[in-house]
């Protein structure tokens, strides 16, 4: 239940018909639609096609007990989408119907589903948010979240010539390296691009590597059909010697679109970014990486 507190009073008249719920009963097929109108006059749109959206879900961890949906007339008018694992919660998507704004869906959904994550045990809920977003961004503030880092993202549409007389690239299972590649990393991917969400997609993944004497010196792990780079790694040990652009030639190579994006590099990491620059890129639209402690939740 929520707290009488928490409820948006302004947008209580406006509620009497709405029913908010959780989203085990709600099918994919609605649930995408719902994001996609959503979505529809967003800063960067998002039309998924129904499997692009299961794996979306499947890659993120969706908990539609976790989640909340409010529907209007039987059609869902707004979504704020959820996954847990462990005690860590993570919010996938969110967002409301154009036609239905202005009512407090998105204030009570969240409301709502914090107090479900709270009384299921869960310490911390983070999130994503779009630099130019702040409409959704002052909700997350109001909510009590704040911003732990800021997260750059790549369009890479060319490959660099390679330097000679390198380990060479192989693919292979990510279950073989899953153990090892936290040392070939300064910072931790964010919650999409995490060890356990390329996981939860291994068969549909590319993985790549290179090793020195049976080390691994460089990684990188793609969704070939998006073209999305989800991590990217050399050994501090093997740096500046040409590993990482082999690598992303090789992806790009993988790709059959022949463009990658990496989404949601740490921005705090200069020697990341000068690489960005050294290969052919184009420094898209960043986000902020959001956080709160679920004790903070009143």
């Amino acid at each position: 239940m929520i707290a009488a507190s928490t409820i948006c009073l302004n947008c209580l008249m406006s509620l009497t018909d709405t029913i908010i719920t959780n989203a085990a009963s709600a099918n994919a097929d609605d649930l995408c639609a719902a994001m996609a109108s959503a979505f529809s006059d967003y800063a960067v749109p998002i039309n998924l096609t129904v499997p692009a959206f299961r794996f979306m879900m499947k890659q993120r961890g969706h908990s539609p007990d976790a989640s909340r949906i409010a529907v209007i007339d039987g059609k869902i008018a707004a979504i704020w989408l959820v996954s847990v694992r462990g005690e860590a919660s993570y919010l996938i998507s969110s967002g409301t119907v154009p036609q239905h704004r202005g009512r407090g869906l998105a204030t009570n959904l969240a409301h709502s589903a914090l107090d479900g994550l709270q009384r299921r045990g869960t310490m911390t809920f983070q999130t994503e948010v779009l630099v130019e977003n702040t409409t959704a961004a002052r909700l997350y503030r109001r909510l009590g979240m704040r911003k732990r880092r800021d997260l750059s993202c790549y369009t890479l549409t060319g490959p660099q010539p390679a330097k000679e007389n390198l380990p060479p690239v192989r693919e292979i299972p990510w279950s073989d390296i899953a153990d090892t590649v936290n040392a070939l990393r300064d910072w931790g991917p964010s919650w999409q691009n995490s060890d356990q969400s390329i996981t939860a997609i291994a068969d549909q993944v590319r993985c790549l590597a290179t090793h020195d004497d049976g080390t691994l010196t460089g990684y990188a792990v793609l969704v070939p059909g998006s073209g999305s780079l989800l991590q990217i790694g050399v050994h501090p040990d093997a740096r500046r010697r040409g590993i990482g652009t082999a690598l992303i030639n090789h992806a790009l190579a993988a790709t059959p679109t022949e463009q990658l994006r990496l989404i949601n590099a740490d921005a705090a990491d200069h020697g990341f970014a000068q690489f960005m620059r050294a290969i052919p890129s184009e420094q898209i639209q960043g986000q902020f990486e959001l956080i709160m402690a679920l004790d903070d939740h009143a």
